[in-house]
């Protein structure tokens, strides 16, 4: 365990790791069950199957459900804060970025093919997901956090507390963000038991549906965000990159300081499996919205034969 927290090698922190995994797994369920909601009876109507048919209306109820919403509003946060932190854990923020930028872009492309042949209504197109989102959060990061390490290496010389104070600029940037946001364009929405981000800016008169959709990137419009970027999987820079700067803050203040080593004693074999999943949080974000599709229709096609 001493040698995870060492400098012998490069410090991996187990809580990271095991609240990243928990995240992930808990957003792998949720997109199972939105397959045998929506992606299941697509599969069924192609092969002439009625494959885990009766499970829709169970999937319907889940994704309805009022604990189901705000768990994945907590899990969203949660796991954007934790990037933030790990921001502040490395220096190659710009190399984290290339390969997301490239995944995001791919998302797109593979999702609007898919699309075409779902009919073309565009409800499975991702224009700007999670994975954008968190590549525009990284890439905000590495910008404002290189220009503070340059400054503080050019002024800041023998001053290590200053020039740890200048990390703190992206976290700080991403509270006065969210400031902004909360106080101009958007607010905490809490109704039916349910609370959720509802934007309060209305869309600007006479845009196209590029110029709209170009805009939505950056902040959703009033009751248009969602259905403008077709489809669920739909996360604003704002205020969601927001939290990934702001995750920089618990970064700077708490693993760059004595206070990292707090948890270092619960470590244990107990975590072994969520830690695993969370060092490969990023892989199998991605590989399950292929895998879990790809594996349902497999068994459907199998279905068909017996």
């Amino acid at each position: 365990m001493i040698g995870r927290y060492s400098g012998r090698r490069k410090e991996r922190y187990w809580e990271l790791d095991f609240l990243r995994g928990l995240c992930v797994l808990l957003m792998m369920f949720d997109h199972f069950m939105y397959c045998l909601w929506d992606i299941v009876p697509f599969i069924n109507e192609v092969l002439g199957t009625a494959f885990l048919a009766d499970m829709r209306k169970v999937a319907i109820e889940y994704w309805n459900w009022t604990l189901r919403n705000n768990v994945r509003e907590v899990v969203i946060l949660c796991f954007l804060l934790l990037c933030g932190v790990s921001c502040t854990l490395t220096r190659g923020n710009f190399r984290r970025f290339i390969p997301l930028a490239l995944v995001a872009a791919g998302l797109s492309a593979v999702t609007s093919v898919l699309d075409t042949f779902m009919g073309g209504e565009g409800d499975v197109v991702i224009v700007f997901g999670v994975i954008h989102m968190i590549a525009g959060g990284i890439l905000l990061y590495a910008l404002i956090d290189n220009a503070a390490v340059a400054v503080g290496d050019a002024l800041c010389r023998g001053k290590p507390r200053v020039r740890l104070a200048l990390r703190l600029l992206p976290g700080l940037f991403g509270a006065a963000l969210l400031i902004c946001y909360f106080c101009m364009w958007g607010k905490l929405f809490i109704g039916n038991g349910r609370w959720n981000f509802m934007s309060q800016f209305p869309a600007p008169e006479g845009l196209t549906e590029q110029e709209f959709v170009f805009l939505s990137v950056f902040l959703q419009f009033q009751g248009r965000g969602l259905t403008a970027l077709y489809g669920g999987d739909y996360f604003p820079l704002l205020p969601y990159a927001a939290f990934i700067l702001l995750g920089g803050i618990i970064g700077v203040l708490v693993y760059h300081t004595p206070a990292r080593f707090i948890f270092s004693r619960l470590d244990g074999a107990w975590n072994r499996g969520f830690c695993f999943l969370g060092r490969h949080a990023a892989f199998l974000y991605i590989a399950h919205m292929v895998v879990i599709p790809a594996v349902l229709a497999l068994f459907a096609w199998l279905s068909s034969l017996l």
